[in-house]
This record gives structure tokens, C-alpha cells and sequence, in this order.
């Protein structure tokens, strides 16, 4: 039975003691008078409270949720919409970046004429997922918040800095419009 207490590396479902014995603890369950595992990791032995806990040896799978503050860069922009590579989902960074879509109706009124108005390729944006049906990440950046928080200059490539409410490259002397957000230039993307 010693050998039993000793911590181990247990996967979800395995039998880590008898109720008798131990009571559940996080990352454990109980079924048919047993605590199993339900998690992949590893198993602790608290001999004071008499419980048993897994502590999880996988990451937490960071999913697209509606309501969930993403940053994305934008891929192509066409006259309706924009196609957008998600890679941070609320503050955490993900492995592989989802794909998402922004269409015209769900950006402020003053750029319902042209996405490209709105944001050109290659710039940095923040949004709120509003739809994930059908495998699609439906995106909006309606609000003060949500919008470009670093934009390119298109002439040059450089990054444009905004001075008072209009965005300017410093390099060629180029002004551009888009569809800014309160936090432009302040978003760490590290």
C-alpha cells in the first residue's frame, strides 16, 4: 500500500485509491467506491487531508469563444470584408492562429462603404468574436476599444504613429485613415 501514496504519473481514468481511503480531490473524480484520475498528469498524495489531487501536465486548450476579446492580423481585404489570422485570444497567445472574418456590417457606419477604408493588409487589429457557427469566427469591431492598434503605411511599410486622431508615417510623410482603436500603439503584442 506505501507504494501507492508515493506521487506518480497517472492517465485520465486511472485508479488512484478507494474512498475508504482517499477523498477526491482537483483533477480526480470518484466512481464505483474508486478516485480515478481525470486528467493526464501527475498524482499527489495528501496524507494530512486524505485526498488525492492530479495536477494536469497538458495545457488548457484556448478555444474561440463568442464574447471573447481576440488580436488578429489582417490578411485580405476585399470591398465587403476581411479576412483576419486570430493569434491572441483573450491575452493568451495561441500555437496556431485561427482564422476569423470581418464583415462591412459589423464595423462603425462611417466606414460601411469599403473594408479597405476601415483596414488595410498586414495591420494588427483588435475585435470581439460575436459568431462561431458553422466552423466560422465571425468578427466585429464596432466600439471605441476594438479597431487597428498598429497600422502600416502603404507607400512605405513603416509603422504609423497616431497624432491627434489621424494616423501619419513619420518616413514619407503619408496621412491614412482606418478604423482605430482607443488603445492604438499601447497593445503589447509579446
Amino acid at each position: 500500500m506505501a507504494k501507492k501514496m508515493e506521487d506518480k504519473d497517472v492517465f485520465p481514468g486511472a485508479e488512484l485509491a478507494v474512498i475508504e481511503v482517499f477523498q477526491k480531490g482537483v483533477g480526480a473524480y470518484q466512481l464505483h467506491g474508486d478516485v480515478r484520475s481525470a486528467e493526464l498528469g501527475r498524482a499527489h498524495y495528501d496524507l494530512i487531508d486524505r485526498r488525492v489531487k492530479v495536477e494536469k501536465k497538458t495545457r488548457d486548450l484556448i478555444l474561440p469563444l463568442e464574447g471573447s476579446d481576440v488580436m488578429a492580423e489582417v490578411g485580405s481585404v476585399m470591398r465587403r470584408d476581411a479576412r483576419v489570422d486570430i493569434f491572441r485570444i483573450d491575452g493568451e497567445n495561441i500555437a496556431k492562429p485561427w482564422t476569423g472574418e470581418i464583415h462591412i456590417s459589423s464595423v462603425e457606419r462611417e466606414f460601411s462603404r469599403d473594408m479597405a477604408m476601415a483596414m488595410k493588409s498586414s495591420d494588427i487589429i483588435k475585435a470581439r468574436i460575436i459568431n462561431t457557427k458553422n466552423r466560422m469566427i465571425l468578427l466585429s469591431v464596432r466600439g471605441p476599444e476594438y479597431g487597428v492598434v498598429f497600422g502600416y503605411c502603404t507607400r512605405c511599410g513603416s509603422i504609423l504613429e497616431l497624432q491627434q486622431g489621424r494616423l501619419n508615417c513619420l518616413k514619407c510623410d503619408r496621412g491614412e485613415r482606418r478604423k482605430i482603436a482607443s488603445t492604438y500603439g499601447k497593445e503589447d503584442l509579446v
